[in-house]
């Protein structure tokens, strides 16, 4: 089910703006922009919360324009690190910062992405981001208890096997992972690869031509997350760049280790003895890090599933953005006298 079919079964009032697409187009960008603020204007907002880069870049101007009195951004990560060159980064960045100049309040996934906003990048203040971790709704991943299912369509049944969750796109480096796991193969002949997910069909081809010989698997994209989850003995996360992979934490919630390159949020998730968090560069790491966890075959504790649920509850995220609306709200209330009579936070997302 789409984000926005969910949006209305919960009694949300959602406007699709067909104008904004991801791609940069001067032209489309303009007319989002315009179509943005023409519905901030109508619905008089007290608060606009923009997600991801292009809403961000549409939504914040937009809002500015009206006179909106709260302005919040979130990063789900970021395209500063590994996906264009060195002059088109920069060129994001200095709008970045001049989009910051203007927001009231920057939210972040993880403390090392707030690193990276602040420190490295310096796209603002610390005192202006705060770290709101992500909320999931994961009580399905909680109640998985076996992946026998998943595990008879591969023909498979004692057999190790790995999972690889996401996209197919050269940002996650499953290039690696095949390296990897031909090592794998070479110490534990019967291991299995399941890669899932859709993507750029340039980035199959030479994919599937590096795990011939392999015990490797593509299944596309999957609604039934939670039953590979519970199959696998083990999580492989292998990409250049985050933000804090969901991926990781169902996997923790379903109670499978995880073995992630160290990037992003990833070693602010995995508790201690769950997993494995290697260099990006280091492939013989990380085939021993498989290897060993495909030996051990160690499921997570309840106590430790049940932890990792809470930290990333989306009952705790709608309790932690309520209480932030509320925050800024009043202090704008403080500095400029009491907001409209109808209160109304928009949330625009790319």
């Amino acid at each position: 089910m789409s984000l926005e079919s969910r949006a209305r079964e919960r009694g949300a009032r959602v406007e699709v703006v067909a104008s904004m697409r991801r791609a940069v187009h001067p032209a489309r960008d303009a007319k989002a922009l315009f179509d943005v603020a023409r519905i901030i204007r109508r619905e008089r907002a007290d608060i606009v919360h923009t997600h991801t880069a292009k809403a961000g870049a549409i939504g914040r101007p937009a809002a500015r324009i009206n006179r909106v009195p709260v302005l919040v951004h979130t990063f789900h990560g970021h395209v500063f690190d590994g996906y264009f060159d060195s002059h088109v980064t920069e060129r994001f960045l200095r709008i970045e910062r001049t989009l910051a100049r203007v927001t009231d309040q920057i939210l972040v996934l993880s403390d090392a992405q707030k690193q990276d906003i602040v420190d490295r990048y310096r796209i603002a203040p610390a005192s202006k981001v705060r770290v709101v971790p992500l909320g999931l709704e994961l009580d399905h991943f909680r109640k998985a208890r076996s992946g026998g299912s998943f595990r008879k369509e591969l023909g498979l049944r004692d057999e190790p096997l790995i999972v690889a969750l996401g996209r197919v796109v050269p940002i996650k480096r499953l290039d690696r992972l095949l390296r990897a796991f031909a090592g794998v193969n070479a110490r534990l002949p019967r291991a299995h690869l399941v890669i899932v997910g859709d993507g750029e069909a340039a980035e199959r081809r030479k994919l599937v031509s590096l795990a011939e010989g392999l015990n490797v698997h593509f299944v596309g994209y999957r609604s039934d997350t939670s039953d590979i989850l519970a199959a696998a003995d083990v999580l492989a996360l292998t990409s250049d760049n985050e933000g804090t992979p969901v991926a990781v934490i169902e996997a923790l919630v379903c109670g499978t280790p995880v073995v992630a390159t160290d990037v992003g949020g990833v070693r602010e998730i995995i508790p201690n003895g769950c997993g494995f968090v290697i260099g990006r560069e280091d492939e013989k790491a990380l085939a021993t890090a498989l290897a060993e966890s495909c030996l051990v075959r160690r499921r997570i504790a309840d106590s430790v599933r049940d932890d990792v649920l809470g930290r990333y509850s989306h009952r705790r995220l709608i309790r932690d953005i309520e209480s932030l609306y509320d925050e800024l709200l009043e202090e704008k209330q403080r500095l400029r006298g009491p907001p409209s009579d109808t209160r109304q936070a928009n949330e625009l997302m790319s």
